[in-house]
């Protein structure tokens, strides 16, 4: 059952951005299990039923949505081999993370934040979006609006596509995205380290259920 989090989880993440290497961390595994990977996977167990209800093909087995600690740095210029935060993903089994749809948490000594949203350029679903923008540019400000202003809408977009005249200041917004997230910041910290944080992240993805079913009915269209 998630208990919060605890000063020692955001203590972790300090120490690990400052020993950034293989020994301080091997000294201290049972540190990061007991603050860090822990609670992460009791919350990720708590969040799954809502995960479910919002969408049942999205992978809600802990060990699975919580990330690694450990970082890729084959490709990176970063060479530190840890995070110094994480992040539980629930999103569908199978296909490639960082382009599908799916809900998110995650956590660093600053606070934490919620939302959902596609990682990198997935350029089928925002072709599809646009379509569907046009169609009825009003449906998607209305689910925008209906969110009042508790969440803030992220947009990687394409400098030189053109937004159509007269769409709502969102959706304006979000018609160049080659990818997108919407976001509620967390920096109560007594929340993050009280039971309650299952319940806020919960309520948080019903109110988003709206606007991401908007986003899964899409149908992605190939250039």
């Amino acid at each position: 059952m998630f208990q919060g989090y605890t000063d020692e989880t955001f203590e972790f993440f300090m120490a690990i951005r400052f020993n950034n290497n293989a020994d301080f961390f091997h000294s201290n595994h049972d540190w990061y299990l007991r603050a860090v990977r822990e609670p992460s996977l009791a919350l990720a167990e708590a969040l799954a039923p809502t995960v479910e209800w919002l969408d049942d093909s999205l992978e809600r087995r802990p060990n699975r949505v919580l990330a690694r600690i450990n970082r890729d740095i084959r490709f990176s210029h970063d060479k530190s081999p840890y995070r110094d935060y994480i992040w539980l993903a629930f999103r569908r089994p199978g296909e490639e993370k960082s382009v599908t749809l799916g809900v998110y948490f995650d956590l660093s000594d600053s606070g934490a934040s919620y939302g959902m949203g596609v990682y990198r350029e997935n350029r089928p679903l925002m072709n599809g979006m646009r379509r569907k923008i046009c169609a009825d540019p009003d449906g998607l400000a209305s689910l925008l609006g209906g969110l009042g202003g508790e969440f803030q809408l992220y947009a990687d977009v394409r400098r030189r596509l053109a937004v159509p005249e007269g769409l709502p200041e969102q959706v304006a917004a979000l018609y160049p995205a080659k990818s997108f997230y919407v976001e509620k910041d967390l920096t109560d910290f007594d929340l993050l380290r009280s039971p309650a944080l299952a319940g806020e992240v919960a309520a948080g993805y019903r109110r988003l259920a709206p606007l991401y079913r908007w986003f899964q009915q899409i149908e992605p269209v190939e250039e």
